[in-house]
């Protein structure tokens, strides 16, 4: 009798060890989290990229356009910041921070010539920046953009915190030696 009581008890345990029944469903259930996290973190991600892509074009559209005048009074500098603005479609542009400057080689320093921002402190004129090195040549000028944008997550989970955005970018005026800035 004992002998049929071990008996039957190996057998089951021998067939519980075998069944296939619902180990599908388990695996999913430990699965299905990280695949979610995944998923919508890579969602998360590409947001992030594309608004960090937007705001490295915005940078170079607003230096661009500056560097391509021979003088800028405040109305085509509102117009510049306008068409930086609509670089940034359809990702709400109101919070960035941008500031345009023009950059001047002066005895071996470089001094800001005028600055003019948008949510962003200008530059007092004369004060020295350093950029980049070789990128002034001995008394020559430069236009500097620069774009702060704080990146809020859309879905909330990954990234908690606000991610600063930034970009800035130099190029030399196209058609003078120095831009002029007009106060009119």
């Amino acid at each position: 009798m004992k002998r049929t009581i071990h008996h039957f008890h190996w057998r089951k345990i021998r067939g519980f060890l075998r069944a296939n029944d619902g180990v599908s469903a388990v695996e999913f259930a430990l699965i299905a989290p990280v695949m979610m996290l995944f998923y919508f973190g890579s969602i998360e991600v590409s947001f992030m990229m594309t608004l960090d892509r937007k705001v490295t074009s915005a940078s170079a559209t607003l230096g661009d356009l500056t560097a391509r005048a021979a003088s800028v009074n405040n109305a085509e500098l509102n117009d510049i910041f306008e068409a930086t603005r609509m670089v940034f479609e359809p990702y709400p542009i109101a919070d960035a921070r941008m500031r345009i400057s023009s950059l001047k080689e002066d005895n071996g320093a470089v001094k800001v010539a005028w600055s003019d921002g948008r949510n962003l402190t200008p530059y007092p004129a004369g004060q020295a920046i350093t950029i980049p090195p070789d990128l002034i040549s001995k008394n020559g000028t430069l236009i500097y953009a620069e774009i702060e944008y704080d990146y809020e997550s859309f879905l909330g989970y990954f990234f908690t915190e606000k991610k600063t955005l930034t970009d800035e970018f130099y190029l030399r005026p196209r058609r003078v030696n120095e831009i002029e800035r007009r106060r009119n």
